[in-house]
């Protein structure tokens, strides 16, 4: 069984297959570059601050519900149709609605843009899949709304000593397409079950190692120390 991270569908899975392939079948991952601090520490913040609202005080047009869960884990069942690949990882929220079913949210802070937003589609719906497919006989849930709330920005204003940032949650809501969502998974199936894909002429680090031969065994005999 192969497992897959659902972040990897929006930049790994597009970025680069040979990097992909190497990352999910013997669990070569790309070196950690990291994310600034600052970064980090407002996800905290709204983190700990969103835990409880009602989804409607943030805007008008998410949903009625109240967020229950802030960064949740995951494991789902086996895909089908090949059902060698299942889904592991962490999702942002999700918020239990007024009409008992859930909604999985991503916050990014980001510029708003609609199709920004929308390249995290699979992503969401392996939240979805994994939730209401979960692995080890935890009660699945009906996820009926998946989207992504992003945070820019828009003024600034000193007061009092402190700083304060003001911005607009912009709400973009992914439309359900899980034939989408399983024809994908069959690809990364095919994929992970097919000869190891060739160093891609677009991908930094594969132009990283390609800079490199491959050295044999025994080469550091030749170190000098």
């Amino acid at each position: 069984m192969y497992k897959l991270s659902p972040s990897d569908f929006r930049y790994l899975w597009n970025d680069c297959k040979h990097c992909y392939f190497q990352k999910v079948k013997y669990g070569i991952a790309l070196p950690s570059i990291g994310i600034p601090g600052v970064f980090s520490k407002m996800n905290g913040l709204l983190q700990k601050s969103l835990v409880g609202m009602d989804l409607q005080d943030l805007s008008s047009e998410l949903p009625k519900g109240k967020i229950q869960v802030a960064e949740g884990y995951l494991k789902s069942a086996a895909i089908p149709s090949k059902n060698d690949c299942y889904i592991s990882g962490r999702f942002d929220f999700l918020t239990k609605l007024d009409d008992g079913s859930f909604s999985v949210i991503d916050f990014k802070i980001s510029d708003p843009n609609e199709d920004k937003a929308q390249k995290f589609s699979s992503q969401l719906h392996a939240y979805k899949f994994a939730l209401e497919n979960p692995q080890n006989g935890i009660e699945p849930k009906n996820v009926s709304k998946m989207g992504v709330v992003i945070v820019s920005p828009e003024s600034i204003e000193f007061n009092n000593g402190g700083v304060n940032f003001t911005s607009k949650p912009n709400w973009f809501e992914i439309s359900e397409d899980m034939d989408s969502f399983y024809g994908l998974i069959d690809e990364v199936s095919g994929l992970l079950n097919g000869p190891v894909p060739e160093e891609s002429d677009t991908c930094a680090w594969c132009k990283y190692r390609l800079c490199f031969p491959h050295q044999n065994e025994g080469a550091q005999d030749d170190i000098p120390f």
